[in-house]
């Protein structure tokens, strides 16, 4: 991916792609919803004897799926979320204005270059983008087909030590077998939001609290997108 791009503080292309209220969501409460899976993985992971490096990343995955998928339907109401609890095969991704979100983990440290990184033969994102003018691209399973740059994914990194190390948003291209952010869209997000968990609950659970990120970042979201109240 391009690296040169990576560091654009400019997020006006997404508004444009997917309407103000879905970036909004999109850069403010995706990252804490992947610190909060990597908190809750971790929970488990050291209250357990069973579990492998491998089964951690599984159990964070799927508390990523879910947690992110009722912050999507809560805030993002016009969103379709599609969950592996679904069915057998199916990727998690979020579909709204004709735009697809697939959150894709590409490494476990943030220092870890991703510039223009390769996708192994049975990757899920392998052979499901299209390069050049061929107007189609069919993605994941069970999703339809989109015209290239309708997909967006969510690039990120962490490991069990350190939790969530670095997250990008941006639009992917397929050049010569590697995965890179198209010229101008590609956005860094910003770690620091809902860093810090307001507390853990009466099970020592972590706890991911939206109105607390909102009164710490000073917005009050009804206000902000007041044609579409929470009920």
């Amino acid at each position: 991916m391009l690296e040169e791009d990576a560091t654009r503080p400019e997020g006006d292309w997404l508004a444009r792609q997917v309407g103000e209220r879905a970036a909004f969501v999109l850069t403010t409460y995706t990252v804490p919803c992947l610190h909060f899976a990597h908190a809750e993985a971790a929970r488990l992971y050291d209250s357990t004897d069973y579990l492998n490096a491998t089964a951690y990343g599984q159990l964070r995955y799927h508390i990523l799926c879910e947690v992110l998928g009722r912050v999507i339907e809560q805030r993002l109401p016009a969103a379709d979320v599609h969950r592996p609890s679904d069915r057998i095969g199916t990727a998690f991704t979020v579909e709204f204005g004709g735009r697809v979100v697939y959150p894709y983990k590409y490494s476990e440290g943030g220092a870890d270059p991703y510039a223009g990184f390769r996708l192994a033969d049975d990757d899920a994102l392998k052979g499901r983008l299209t390069p050049g003018d061929v107007p189609r691209q069919g993605i994941l399973a069970g999703m339809p087909e989109l015209p290239p740059g309708e997909l967006l994914v969510l690039a990120w990194a962490g490991n069990h030590h350190e939790g969530l190390t670095r997250a990008v948003l941006g639009v992917p291209i397929l050049h010569a077998g590697r995965l890179r952010w198209a010229h101008g869209q590609v956005l860094e997000l910003d770690l620091r939001i809902g860093q810090d968990h307001a507390g853990r609950d009466d099970q020592g659970r972590p706890t991911l609290d939206l109105d607390r990120i909102d009164a710490e970042l000073g917005i009050d979201f009804d206000a902000m997108f007041p044609r579409y109240r929470r009920g």
